[in-house]
């Protein structure tokens, strides 16, 4: 019996035109930053390489193996960086993954800071020059995110840029394209969140100019490293709460053991002098700290006037900064000063005046 085949299915050609149409459409969509799904962004990826293979006239199999084989590899870096303990580790080793699963000769991870970003770690492959002036620079210098520059456009549209010709192109830094000795590089933002808290710079020095491929590797490695980041951070904060909670519990259960294993006296008042110092001065009369500011209150008084800072005020009674703020404040309008130094001073008259007064 004879098996019929169907004919193979060709995709009916398209108008150049629409095609080149379609194409910019797809990049100004992707350049916009709209859409921050992974499975979006992946998605328009696709149909952007597809158009693009319109226009070549076929299908370009072995540069979409080697992407693929760029993502595994992506996905092998990240998986390495996970295995490393805290953030500094992360970060100390981001360059060098980067480099290893894209094929960048030069990698540089940098911090946003307020209104400046900051370069942290440069690796540098055996293949690539070393340029001693660009190793000192990193490390030491800070750079400002002024108007027209391309790090505050990474800032502000949160989506990656090449640059092609880095000395001649009006964005770039001029001060640190001069100290790499840099032709073209590519970067892209770090945002865990929303908020972009970082860079990467990557370069090919020794080998040809990079393309949009690389930017988009470069990319995909970003986007990878700020959903590992994030998860970094917040097992190091659950880390600290943790020992704060466990050092809390501790202390509270040697105050339970000291109080069921003190020796009885017999008095008329256990403990008089604590307890006449948690009611106030002799007489019942609360003592003027007492009456102005709440027992919290005069805690985080007392840890201000010892030197402390919001947060270690914050760790020490185990509270949010916000609250160490919002108390402070209270402090300042409740004592009529204008800031902490004034509290301070205001803090120690109380008490020296109370002490005059329970010496008489």
């Amino acid at each position: 019996m004879a098996v019929s085949v169907p004919p193979p299915v060709h995709e009916a050609p398209s108008d150049p035109a629409s095609t080149i149409v379609e194409r910019d459409r797809l990049s100004a969509q992707l350049r916009s930053g709209r859409h921050r799904s992974p499975a979006v962004l992946a998605q328009q990826i696709r149909e952007l390489e597809r158009a693009t293979r319109k226009l070549r006239g076929g299908t370009d199999e072995p540069d979409a193996q080697r992407r693929m084989s760029t993502l595994v590899a992506i996905n092998a870096a990240i998986g390495r960086l996970q295995a490393l303990e805290g953030t500094a580790a992360v970060i100390e080793a981001a360059p060098a993954e980067l480099c290893r699963s894209c094929g960048f000769s030069r990698a540089m991870i940098s911090r946003v800071r307020g209104s400046r970003w900051v370069p942290e770690v440069l690796h540098v492959t055996e293949t690539a020059p070393v340029i001693e002036d660009f190793m000192s620079y990193v490390g030491r210098s800070e750079i400002p995110l002024e108007h027209m520059l391309l790090e505050t456009d990474l800032v502000r549209r949160r989506v990656p840029a090449l640059v092609r010709d880095a000395r001649n192109d009006p964005r770039t830094f001029k001060e640190i394209v001069d100290v790499s000795q840099s032709t073209s590089y590519a970067a892209s933002p770090i945002m865990p969140t929303r908020r972009v808290i970082g860079f990467f710079h990557v370069d090919r020095p020794e080998g040809p100019p990079l393309d949009e491929t690389d930017r988009d590797n470069l990319w995909a490695f970003a986007e990878h490293f700020g959903l590992l980041f994030e998860r970094v951070i917040l097992i190091e904060r659950l880390e600290r709460q943790r020992a704060q909670i466990h050092s809390t519990l501790m202390e509270a259960a040697a105050v339970v053991n000291d109080l069921c294993s003190g020796e009885l006296e017999l008095t008329r008042t256990e403990h008089p002098v604590e307890v006449r110092a948690a009611h106030g001065r002799s007489g019942g009369r609360p003592s003027a700290l007492a009456s102005l500011l709440s027992a919290r209150e005069r805690e985080v008084l007392e840890l201000v006037a010892s030197g402390a800072t919001n947060t270690a005020v914050a760790e020490q009674l185990v509270i949010s900064q916000g609250t160490v703020k919002s108390h402070v404040k209270r402090i300042l309008r409740k004592l009529h000063v204008a800031n902490r130094a004034e509290a301070v001073a205001r803090y120690l008259q109380l008490l020296r005046l109370e002490g005059d007064e329970d010496s008489a």
